[in-house]
Parts: structure tokens; C-alpha cells; sequence
């Protein structure tokens, strides 16, 4: 993932991560098969249409982390050539990954690597600001990137009763709540226009199983290994369960509990559109 002004120090770990080689290669494994990424697509795809079809023409999207480019697909189909999609990564070996798989533009680094003069319509960062330390000036730098009437759309995981080594594992700081996220939102200069959790189906399973784990105890890359994990079967009766979240992020309604976090938001100046349903706008 990418986005911190300056890098974090370099954490010593004896697993392979997401953002090296050997997890690049069993993300691509995994991201078209498990029912989390599949899921989690339909979700994306619900949470972006929208902002995405009431742009004109000739548009610009940024992707902040995109990884190896799962979602930037996603991305990429919902602008249909209409305007420009392209992503950045601070993960050379992610980037890589990315740009075979899209044949988009793809920046190597940090938001103060992108041209100066860069604006966008919409940004994105999907389990994204989770990982970042100064997550206010990364927030504030996305804020100065936006072009008037612009969108911010993130997702995040959810409830710090979650926490677990796993998190650790990722390299995760933090987890949110609406509120939480909030306020970090508002006081980097956004407003929250929509937001809802998601993953609902999830949360009594991963809260039941995260309490059973024991960090000392637990093998990092196994413990990552095990999230990833395809088991045929119970995979797709997850996927269609999860996929229907879809259908209440389109209509912008809201999940009271999930294991994420879906999110749009503009800048503060940005007058209200008189569509809003008024639970998306936390105060």
C-alpha cells in the first residue's frame, strides 16, 4: 500500500507480506477465487458507480495502493474509456503486478512522487489507511489533490474488538468505526457523504475466531496463509451471501455491524448534494 509522506521504518519480519514477491504471487492466486476479494469487488463497484457515471467525459481516477490491481479492474470497467484510470504503489513488486494486469498507468511510491500539477475526480484507497501512520497527512494530501467537486471513496477494516494477530501480521495501525473514521475524515478537511459497514456476515465468525488466537503462539505467515485459504464449497455459499451487500450500498442504505468499512467523501467546501440521505452524513 502506499500513500505515507515519508516511509514507516522498516519492520523486521520473518513471513512473507503483501507487498513482496512471494505475496504478490499468492494474492494473484487468490484474489479472483476467494469469496473476500469477490465480495468485496461487488461492494466497490456499488460504492463507485455512482460517483463515477455522473462525471463527464475525460475524467481522471487514482487508485492510492492498488496493490496488484485487483480493484483498479474494477475501476477501470466502471469508467468505461471514458476518462483516465491509473494507480500508485509504493510496492515495486505490486506495481509490476499491477500494470501487467490492467495495462494501466501505474506510479512507483509516494503521493508527493505523482506530477505536481496532478489533480483527480475521484480518489480511491481500499484497505489502504489502515497501514499509514500519519494517516492526517496522507488524508490531507488526498484533500489537495481532489478537483472541485471531487470524491475521496476508501474502504477500511472495522472494529478494533477485532484486532488481532492477523492485523499485526498485515501491518496494520488501527481499525475503525463510523465514528472513528469520521472524525479523522472531518479533520482533514472531508465530510462524509456515505458510509456504511459491510462484511456484516463476517463479524461474529472473525470476532469468535480472533478470540481463540493467540499471538505468541501463532505462526505469521501461517496465520496469513490461513486467511487466504479456498475452501471449495463453503467459499461460494460465502461469496453469494456477501455479494448481496451490493444491493444496499447501490440503494445507500445502511449495515448496522460488518467486518469493513465502506466510505465517500468530499471535501468540506463542497456544498451538499439534495439527494443525500442524511444517516450517510455522520456527525
Amino acid at each position: 500500500m502506499t500513500g505515507a509522506t515519508t516511509p514507516s521504518p522498516k519492520r523486521t519480519e520473518s513471513h512473507w507480506s503483501a507487498f513482496d514477491a512471494e505475496g504478490i504471487r499468492r494474492l494473484l492466486a487468490a484474489e479472483d477465487r476467494h469469496f473476500w476479494f469477490r465480495a468485496r469487488n461487488r461492494t466497490i463497484a456499488a460504492l463507485a458507480g455512482q460517483p463515477i457515471q455522473r462525471l463527464g467525459d475525460g475524467f481522471r481516477i487514482l487508485e492510492v495502493g492498488c496493490g496488484s490491481g485487483n480493484v483498479l479492474r474494477v475501476l477501470r470497467d466502471l469508467a468505461g474509456g471514458r476518462g483516465i484510470v491509473e494507480g500508485l504503489e509504493l510496492s515495486t513488486e505490486a506495481a509490476a503486478a499491477a500494470r501487467q494486469r490492467t495495462g494501466l498507468t501505474i506510479t512507483d511510491g509516494y503521493l508527493a512522487d505523482l506530477d505536481p500539477a496532478a489533480a483527480f475526480d475521484v480518489i480511491a484507497a481500499f484497505d489502504v489507511l489502515e497501514h499509514i501512520a500519519d494517516e492526517a497527512g496522507v488524508l490531507s494530501q488526498m484533500r489537495t489533490r481532489l478537483r472541485p467537486g471531487g470524491r475521496l471513496i476508501l474502504t477500511v477494516p472495522a472494529h478494533q474488538s477485532l484486532w488481532s494477530a492477523f492485523d499485526v501480521a498485515s501491518g496494520h495501525e488501527r481499525r475503525y468505526t463510523l465514528p472513528t473514521l469520521s472524525r479523522a475524515l472531518r479533520g482533514s478537511g472531508f465530510r462524509v457523504e456515505y458510509a456504511t459497514y459491510f462484511m456484516s456476515l463476517l463479524f461474529p465468525l472473525m470476532w469468535v475466531r480472533r478470540r481463540l488466537m493467540h499471538a505468541e503462539q501463532r505462526d505469521m505467515g501461517a496465520l496469513l496463509d490461513s486467511e487466504f485459504q479456498i475452501v471449495p464449497g463453503l467459499n461460494e455459499v460465502a461469496y453469494e451471501l456477501l455479494r448481496q451487500e451490493a444491493r444496499v450500498v447501490r440503494a445507500r442504505r445502511h449495515l448496522p455491524v460488518g467486518a469493513s468499512i465502506a466510505a465517500i467523501a468530499v471535501p468540506i467546501s463542497a456544498p451538499v448534494p439534495r439527494s443525500e440521505n442524511a444517516r450517510g452524513t455522520l456527525r
